[in-house]
């Protein structure tokens, strides 16, 4: 089962004039991120892990001296608090890690899960004892495959997570490995899902999370009417955005109270980080404006469709409007800022809609330039969505050229990442 090529619906990203640098220091690596999520759609932690780029004679780095060192570059970087309690980073570590003392005192306890690959024949007395070590740390174990771990009972009982692929085997045999662990406690995650069968098919064999392309692309669903709530909220969207009277507002959306409900939760919850309770539509455009209540709105258009994810569509659009927001702050003047947070909103209506892209941006009243960044990926809005969405998809060599074309370095990709998801984390908890 391949994981499908990234979405044909708009041209591909037009190729800049600034060369690609040929080195790149293992002191700054690209932070590459993927969720994990649950059955009911919410996220369990992200994997994370760092793409080195190549050493100084050209070739990847992959030695055992390399991998702990851009780890613990990425673990010097990462604040603690980044995440909500009870989230947790999945980083990546060969076997062979565990021998290294100074590296496992490295890793901060109550937040990482330590993600090992790496050979069967690798399990030794000194590396079970380090496992056990961890696990009194609150540092839990995954294993990324059941090559590692098939013949391994004593890897099995010491670990919490293990991954098993979609795409690399066949439906029985994934079946048939895991059958095999029903009699440990170690919870299973399938990774590589890159459809809407394959979800289903592993919710229906029984793993408990689940991580891949489709998680942070759902796919498109037929093209169907409107549900009485999303055409409610396409009016309110024009209204809000010709800047009507406060009460014409409120009032098309007292015809669905529990878009009302919706929208003051996301307001008031903790990504919001303001003092004063808004209790009303009419207060949330005092206290607000209708530049941020026009955000807002765009944000429920998600929770009013039926997209077939749509928790994990949520944590993936939020992440990627406020990425849009964080880089888009660095290298553009404050008067070309405003529609860094939309063009993120708006650039996955066509799984809302169930359209084609230009389709559903077309049900909205929208500026030209808008339209265009979204559509064509024209000028530096077009050119950061391009970069978010190379980002989304691990695309480095992509991320590395738009983000020299935007002037930004590597490290402000990993800060806008990172920032960007510590706050769809915190608004999605209270939403």
């Amino acid at each position: 089962m391949a994981a499908p090529a990234a979405p044909a619906s708009r041209p591909s990203v037009p190729v800049m004039n600034e060369p690609l640098r040929t080195e790149i220091s293992l002191q700054q690596p690209f932070i590459e991120r993927q969720p994990i999520v649950d059955r009911g759609g919410d996220t369990l932690g992200y994997e994370l892990y760092a793409y080195p780029g190549r050493a100084a004679d050209g070739v990847a780095s992959n030695s055992l001296a390399g991998s702990a060192a851009v780890l613990a570059h990425l673990l010097g970087n990462m604040d603690g608090n980044w995440l909500p309690e009870g989230k947790r980073v999945f980083l990546n570590a060969d076997i062979a890690l565990l021998d290294d003392a100074d590296f496992l005192a490295l890793l901060p306890e109550g937040w990482i899960v330590l993600d090992l690959h790496g050979e069967p024949g690798g399990v030794t007395e000194a590396r079970l004892a380090a496992l056990d070590e961890l696990r009194r740390r609150d540092i839990p174990i995954s294993l990324d495959g059941f090559a590692l771990a098939g013949d391994s009972p004593e890897l099995l009982v010491r670990a919490s997570y293990i991954k098993l692929a979609t795409d690399s085997e066949n439906a029985y045999l994934l079946y048939e490995h895991f059958d095999r662990l029903k009699d440990y406690p170690v919870r299973k995650i399938a990774k590589h899902v890159a459809n809407g069968s394959e979800y289903k098919f592993c919710r229906d064999v029984g793993f408990d999370y689940f991580q891949g392309y489709f998680f942070t692309r759902p796919e498109i669903l037929p093209e169907r009417e409107l549900s009485t709530g999303l055409a409610h909220l396409v009016e309110v969207f024009d209204l809000v955005g010709q800047s009507a009277a406060p009460a014409a507002i409120e009032q098309a959306f007292k015809r669905d109270p529990t878009l009302v409900v919706k929208l003051l939760g996301y307001i008031n919850s903790a990504g919001m980080s303001r003092g004063r309770k808004v209790t009303s539509i009419v207060h949330a455009i005092q206290i607000l404006g209708y530049r941020q209540l026009y955000r807002w709105v765009a944000l429920l258009l998600y929770t009013a469709g039926n997209a077939a994810a749509p928790a994990a569509l949520m944590k993936t659009v939020l992440t990627r409007s406020r990425f849009i927001e964080s880089a888009g702050r660095r290298v553009l003047p404050a008067h070309e800022q405003d529609n860094l947070f939309m063009v993120g909103m708006l650039s996955m209506l066509d799984v809302v809609f169930g359209l084609p892209l230009a389709k559903a941006l077309a049900k909205l009243p929208l500026p030209e330039h808008l339209t265009r960044a979204i559509l064509d990926y024209e000028g530096n809005l077009g050119m950061l969505l391009a970069l978010a969405e190379a980002v989304e998809q691990r695309r480095y060599e992509r991320v590395e050229s738009q983000a020299a074309a935007l002037g930004l370095s590597l490290q402000d990709v990993n800060t806008a990442q990172l920032e960007a998801l510590r706050w769809a984390e915190s608004l999605t908890a209270q939403g």
